[in-house]
Formats: structure tokens, sequence, C-alpha cells
């Protein structure tokens, strides 16, 4: 099997490590709307995406649940509930369609323990997940739909390689941002009057880049540079 993934943790591990994982590891193709992971569950598997979209849900005693993250080329899903509790707290379901890796979490563990470049990777995964969760409260207590709107979707495309067509349902994008669906579809459709984008049934294509980044929130330029400089920094792992 060919191992030559795009998913910036897979591309970190040493030419030992990659040789171990490409023996443990699967090819895949994710569909959007596929569930990886229920709330409750154990962690089987841990993903790596090269080109699709995980959106991370949490969800309250009554049921109502909100995305609470996005996982493209740029991290892992289950990377870290795998050496923890290995049960899931949040649902994992594909938002964009496209290729991944997994591996059995066993199979992460053992290479987690065996790979310093691993370790780094993931931590750094972890610390800049964290800064976007805290960053992402306030951005839903201060900045307007629109705004938001804007960031996610430069986001959503930017996190799964994609180009100016996103294959994203309205109603998958008002999870995202913690909104009711009607509210989506007024502010889409704002957007798409100016130029911004064009909206069809589950496609949103992206036309004004430059437009999009001047109108979005400054919680992308903060989040931005919170994870420059985390992958630009030596890593100080905590060992066991």
């Amino acid at each position: 099997m060919d191992f030559n993934p795009r998913n910036v943790i897979l591309s970190h591990l040493e030419p030992a490590a990659a040789m171990r994982a490409r023996g443990k590891i699967e090819r895949v193709t994710l569909r959007r709307g596929g569930v990886l992971q229920e709330i409750g569950e154990p962690v089987d598997w841990v993903w790596f995406p090269d080109a699709a979209l995980i959106c991370v849900a949490s969800e309250n005693v009554d049921g109502e649940s909100v995305s609470g993250g996005m996982v493209g080329w740029n991290g892992a899903y289950g990377a870290f509930e795998a050496c923890g509790s290995r049960v899931s707290f949040t649902r994992a379901i594909v938002q964009i369609a496209g290729p991944a890796w997994r591996m059995r979490a066993g199979h992460y563990r053992e290479l987690f323990d065996q790979s310093p470049a691993l370790r780094t990777a993931v931590h750094k995964h972890i610390e800049a997940l964290m800064v976007e969760a805290r960053q992402l409260v306030a951005c839903a207590a201060i900045h307007p739909v629109e705004n938001r709107m804007c960031r996610a979707l430069l986001d959503a495309s930017e996190r799964s390689h994609g180009g100016p067509v996103l294959s994203l349902t309205q109603e998958a994008l008002a999870n995202m941002l913690g909104v009711q669906r009607p509210t989506v579809a007024v502010t889409a459709s704002s957007l798409q009057r100016r130029g911004l984008i064009r909206t069809r049934r589950g496609v949103i294509e992206l036309l004004d880049r430059r437009g999009l980044q001047q109108l979005c929130c400054s919680c992308r330029e903060t989040i931005a540079y919170a994870e420059a400089e985390i992958v630009r920094s030596e890593a100080h792992v905590c060992e066991a």
C-alpha cells in the first residue's frame, strides 16, 4: 500500500515509524453524513483526514447538539481520547466527503509510545484545538452570524484542501455555527446577493475569497496566529 499522507500529523512520522504504520493503517473514503463516532462509545479508531472534513459535535442531556470544531488535514479525531479515557464524549460527523486514514486505537497507542515525532505532532494539535475552542466560545458571544459564517466557510475550505466548491449543506453549517437553519438561509442569501458565495442544494460555492476574508470576524486571524506560533514552537512533551 502506498503511504503518502497529506495529513499533517501522519506526514511528521519518522521513517521507521512510517514503516510500522504502513501495515496497520487503512486508506478509506469518508462519505458526507457518515457518523464515525457516537457519544459514550469506546474509541476504537483514530481518524486522520487527508481531504475530508470531520465536525465534532457536543450534546446536552436534552439531546440538543452543536458543533465544537472541525478536523481536516491539519489534525486527527480520536488521537487524544485513544490514549486517555478511551471513551468519546463527542460525536464525529463527516461534513465534507473525501479520503482519510484510520488506525485501530490499540495500534495507534503502540505507535504513539514508539514515535516521539507523533507525540509532538499530536500535542501541538491538541494545544491548537484548545486555543480554537476557547476563541470560538468568545466568537459565538460577540460576533454576528454573518461574520462567523464567513470564517466557517473559509476554514472548511482550507481544512478539507477544498477548492471554491464545498459540498456543505445549510443544515450542517447551522450546526457548525450553533444557530437555526432559517438564520443560515437568510445570511447565505445576503452573502449571495453581494456576490461572495453561490448556493444550491447541498453545495456552497465560494466566489470571492478576498471579500469573505474582509468580512469574516477577527477570530480567524487570532486563531491562525496562535496555530502558527504553536507549529513553530519547540515542543515540550510531557512524558508519563
